[in-house]
């Protein structure tokens, strides 16, 4: 299971990306993904002050590999509002991904997620069907329509 109706934050009204992925990180460790949400934290905000993670189309996809990961998973927060994730680029954020992989997993693993992702979210109409749905359960279908 990489996505769970549980890792799906529909109604964000956060505007701070650290307040977004912390609360994506948290749902992870509930859902038993993660060991440690404050490793596994650290290991994403490296990474992030490394590599800016907003792709433009309004898509941000934060990122850990890392230890604390005990199973890869995407978590998925739609903010009320675009907003500026990273002011090191000019690209506005609504639709977050957070993804988390196990830090022993190949890198193939992690190449071919992101492939499958980003056939969906370079399509128009699948990230207009994920801004406009107000149910869980059909966003983990269009996860499972990326090959995910």
């Amino acid at each position: 299971m990489i996505i769970h109706e549980s890792l799906i934050e529909l109604h964000m009204k956060s505007k701070s990306k650290t307040e977004i992925i912390e609360t994506l990180a948290h749902k992870a460790k509930e859902l038993g993904c993660i060991s440690e949400a404050e490793g596994y934290l650290k290991d994403v905000f490296a990474l992030d002050e490394s590599l800016p993670i907003a792709f433009g189309y309004g898509i941000a996809i934060p990122y850990g590999k890392s230890r604390y990961v005990l199973t890869p998973f995407i978590a998925f927060a739609r903010s009320e509002e675009a907003f500026t994730w990273d002011h090191r680029v000019d690209h506005e954020a609504r639709l977050i991904f957070l993804i988390g992989v196990p830090e022993e997993q190949d890198d193939d693993f992690d190449f071919k997620m992101l492939t499958h992702m980003s056939g969906g979210l370079t399509n128009e109409s699948f990230r207009k069907r994920l801004l406009q749905t107000s149910d869980a359960t059909e966003v983990v279908a269009m996860f499972r329509e990326m090959g995910l």
